[in-house]
């Protein structure tokens, strides 16, 4: 996707940027030229905006247990990274802040929602069933990350009462709409009627950039992961298969092809449309990819004893895959993200960043495969589908379930957060200790492993109940407790006083 007709690649010390300061609203924008939405060409041209222009990555990661405090005497860099790790509220509106998360989620919502209707006044012909697939897909999509953002994960315990977020579907004509929040149950049967109406028109021929769309396999790969969200785990299998087939050897990421390479040259490979492991990529209007150089970041110490800790296969660090991690100073990472500088002015000087971010891949479905078979009781399944995982990193032999499970059973010691075996609490779930239970710690590890820096962990605390600490240099910590109120990101100033409930703070 070309994002402008020039894009300036900068070293990530010398960028000068101007934050964007929105005057948005909560939906009280009405989008441009969406009433003249007359041709199959307009629609799908609407529909490159349905796509969010911002991730959720920095309020994710930052407020997850894969980065440490590396001391005071450190600059955070920028606010909100501060405000994220101590899992306050984060108060203003420039790069990475809720309200801009927000807006441009319900903006893109917005254009899916236009394209519809647009669809629908042309009589809801055959020809158009791609768009339409893909307009559903991307509404599905748009609330899946704003309710997985400002709400508690979904469960079947709670998730009626759960503050939900409001599930827009009909294109805004009037400035103002009242809005209620509703349960996120609710919005999670919305995003689920969306996704089986819109999957079976997905049409991959549709699309002249095929990874910058929702197209088949992607559509399978965010269905996976929603369902296994949503606890219908035979479905989840079921979509996983359909995006990386049974055995998915030939669509992982070949790491050795990695090694040896810049920071530079990673980040393009890894992000890259002609990557076969990458599924959809999308653009992020962040700042996130300068974290690593602040105060919040993996150091080398939390990366091999705890994000690469010791696992049944063997140890991460001594795989194609972990040695690509870098060092830069006192941070430890994998060159995921480059930031692209797009300016406005370059005369002035101002403009806009922003990264790649690979939304679905073969390796993260795989995971979610694992999990889904763990929860189904298809045990043996889950070992095949890990032995894959692992062996596509650089760890060739292969594991059985006795010794998975054996390896991450409570050893009762002191030293638990080494080797990843986490104490497992999640609502409307009942583990069975044993078996199930190490075989799910096993399927953290492993999208740990694979999904460090992406945002992913936090969902996975969320979900399963795992208390953690974030230590502050000179402070007291910060101690979050199975569905602490804090894991749900207050919702923006300006939507709170446009008259939605906020979250609770106890």
């Amino acid at each position: 996707m070309k994002m402008i007709n020039t894009i300036y690649r900068v070293a990530l010390f010398s960028v000068s940027v101007l934050p964007v300061l929105s005057c948005n609203k909560f939906l009280d924008e009405m989008p441009d030229s969406r009433t003249e939405l007359d041709t199959p060409e307009k629609i799908s041209q609407i529909l490159v905006s349905a796509y969010t222009d911002l991730l959720p990555v920095t309020l994710q990661e930052l407020r997850s247990d894969n980065v440490v405090d590396y001391g005071n005497n450190i600059d955070v860099y920028q606010a909100i990274f501060d405000q994220v790790y101590r899992c306050t509220d984060v108060t203003g509106e420039s790069f990475d802040s809720p309200t801009e998360l927000w807006n441009r989620a319900y903006n893109s919502i917005a254009s899916a929602n236009h394209a519809l209707q647009a669809i629908e006044d042309m009589g809801n012909p055959e020809s158009l069933n791609p768009q339409k697939g893909e307009a559903l897909l991307c509404r599905a999509y748009g609330h899946f990350i704003i309710v997985n953002t400002f709400c508690q994960a979904y469960n079947a315990e709670s998730s009626e009462t759960d503050l939900g977020i409001p599930y827009v579907t009909e294109p805004e004509t009037t400035v103002y709409v009242d809005y209620t929040r509703g349960s996120v149950a609710n919005v999670y049967a919305r995003i689920a009627e969306d996704i089986e109406a819109g999957y079976p028109l997905i049409d991959d021929t549709a699309y002249d950039q095929v990874k910058w769309h929702f197209n088949s396999a992607a559509a399978a790969a965010f269905a996976a992961q929603f369902y296994l969200y949503y606890g219908d785990y035979e479905k989840s299998i079921d979509y996983a298969t359909a995006a990386i087939g049974d055995d998915p050897t030939g669509v992982f990421r070949n790491w050795s092809l990695y090694t040896g390479t810049s920071s530079d040259e990673y980040a393009n490979t890894f992000a890259s449309a002609e990557e076969a492991a990458n599924f959809m990529l999308q653009s992020s209007n962040s700042l996130y990819a300068r974290y690593m150089f602040g105060r919040y970041i993996v150091t080398q110490q939390h990366l091999e004893n705890n994000i690469f800790s010791m696992t049944p296969w063997g140890h991460i660090s001594n795989t194609d895959y972990g040695v690509t991690y870098y060092t830069m100073s006192r941070s430890y990472f994998s060159p995921k993200f480059n930031e692209y500088f797009i300016y406005s002015d370059i005369v002035v000087g101002i403009g806009q960043p922003y990264i790649v971010y690979v939304v679905f891949s073969a390796e993260k479905t795989m995971i979610d495969r694992a999990e889904a078979n763990v929860l189904a009781g298809n045990y043996e399944a889950a070992v095949r589908d890990l032995n894959y995982f692992y062996a596509s990193l650089g760890l060739t032999g292969s594991c059985t379930l006795e010794q998975i499970s054996d390896f991450y059973a409570d050893p009762e010691s002191e030293d638990d957060d080494l080797y990843n075996i986490l104490t497992l609490a999640p609502k409307g779930m009942t583990l069975t200790e044993g078996t199930e239970v190490n075989m799910i710690r096993a399927c953290l590890h492993a999208r740990r492993i694979m999904t460090v820096h992406e945002g992913t962990r936090l969902q996975d605390l969320k979900r399963y109940g795992v208390a953690y600490t974030h230590e502050i240099d000179g402070e007291a910590p910060v101690n979050l407790q199975p569905y602490d109120p804090r894991l749900a990101v207050q919702l923006p100033n300006a939507v709170v006083s446009a008259g939605l409930e906020p979250n609770p703070t106890e």
